[in-house]
């Protein structure tokens, strides 16, 4: 699982900024310039698609998304810039997308057609495991003696 640095040390962010530079030829503020841009036109996307909802858990930085710029760390990669957006969806839910920055630059509609087509089936998924785990509670209170 990647490590997550959300403020990541003055090397860290050299190295990332290293790496995006190595990788796409960008100076750390076009880098920077590109996350911010990316980020506000994923979180406009989810907020027309109306999938975020609103929420005191998280910081309203456009609309209902809170959005950090992030560096990710993987053991067999070196250091990356990245984007995480957070929400909250219906059912209490919150949402968290860690983006890499590399990844989203190669291809941004389809990783953004690809992201909504994910959303769907994991929020079922959720859902289904949230079922079982009530499911399962309700068996086990039962069990002990409880009447629900």
């Amino acid at each position: 699982m990647p490590e997550i640095i959300t403020t990541p040390d003055g090397d860290i962010s050299r190295r990332a900024g290293n790496t995006a530079y190595r990788l796409n030829g960008m100076t750390r503020a076009e880098v920077t310039e590109l996350m911010r841009d990316a980020a506000r036109t994923i979180a406009e996307q989810l907020i027309e698609a109306g999938i975020p909802t609103a929420s005191e858990r998280f910081r309203p930085d456009v609309g209902p998304v809170q959005i950090d710029m992030i560096v990710i760390e993987e053991r067999v990669t070196r250091p990356e810039p990245g984007m995480r957006l957070q929400f909250e969806v219906a059912g209490d839910m919150g949402v968290t997308l860690n983006i890499k920055l590399l990844e989203f630059a190669a291809d941004p509609a389809g990783y953004i057609r690809d992201l909504f087509a994910q959303l769907a089936p994991m929020r079922r998924n959720v859902m289904r495991l949230r079922r079982n785990k009530q499911d399962a509670n309700r068996a086990i209170y039962r069990a002990t003696g409880g009447s629900q």
